[in-house]
């Protein structure tokens, strides 16, 4: 399925902004990007109503002047209340969460866009009690992206993600950091071993942002979306989509 999973080490690493910028900056290189949640937890207010946190984030730099609920609508599949895990949340709702739905709205998606999937926190995340996050990632047959923190801890999150996956039969194309400080001695030390321990290139490093917020719509300015656009190695990531030679 053409475009790349963006996964991460645990919740709230970055991914909802990883996945917007790749979007933004896809669709401004002339490629048919979509941003694709199909999980979602937790919900923010945007002019009086409700909506899909993570995707009134995405649509607030992507698609500001278009119909947000139509935007939702069409980008995610399963929109729970509560912030917390999408399991859980869905057992609070007394809904199900139907792994062959997603693979099935995917592939419509896909048929006329390179699809940037997002999950829902990290791989070993239940969508149902027989169905991990890294289940749906391999059913998807994306190539995975894995967005890590650059601090203490990140070597064993990232390593166990990696492995993980690969068990799994999925392809880790490349590693994001997020939240990089450069005057940080263990995230300056980390930013190389990430590559060297897992085998795999870091397509971009985003800097730490004073103040980031995913669950404020449009608090992150064009122009400074623009300058994170920059952080990303985009000839990588282009290969990365278009896949081996064939």
């Amino acid at each position: 399925m053409r475009g790349i999973f963006i996964t991460g080490t645990d919740t709230g690493v970055g991914k909802t902004l990883v996945a917007t910028l790749l979007v933004r900056g896809l669709l401004d290189r002339g490629f048919p990007a979509v941003h694709f949640k199909p999980v979602q937890s937790g919900f923010v207010a945007v002019s009086g109503r409700e909506y899909p946190a993570d995707l009134a984030f995405s649509w607030s730099l992507i698609e500001p002047e278009g119909d947000l609920a139509a935007y939702c609508a069409q980008r995610s599949l399963y929109a729970f209340r509560d912030p917390i895990a999408p399991d859980h949340a869905a057992e609070k709702e007394g809904r199900g969460i139907e792994p062959a739905a997603i693979v099935a709205r995917a592939k419509k998606l896909a048929k006329a866009h390179l699809l940037i999937t997002e999950g829902a926190g990290g791989v070993a995340v239940p969508l149902t009690a027989n169905y991990l996050m890294a289940d749906l990632i391999a059913d998807l047959g994306q190539p995975a992206l894995i967005v890590a923190r650059p601090g203490l801890g990140t070597l064993n999150h990232t390593h166990l993600t990696v492995a993980y996956l690969r068990q799994r039969g999925v392809t880790v194309a490349g590693i994001v950091i997020s939240g990089y400080d450069p005057n940080d001695p263990i995230a300056q030390r980390n930013r190389k071993q990430l590559s060297e321990m897992n085998g795999t290139p870091t397509v971009g490093i985003l800097p730490r942002i004073i103040g980031l917020d995913t669950e404020r719509p449009g608090w992150l300015a064009g122009v400074v979306a623009g300058t994170l656009q920059e952080k990303f190695d985009w000839d990588t990531i282009m290969a990365i989509i278009k896949g081996p030679a064939r």
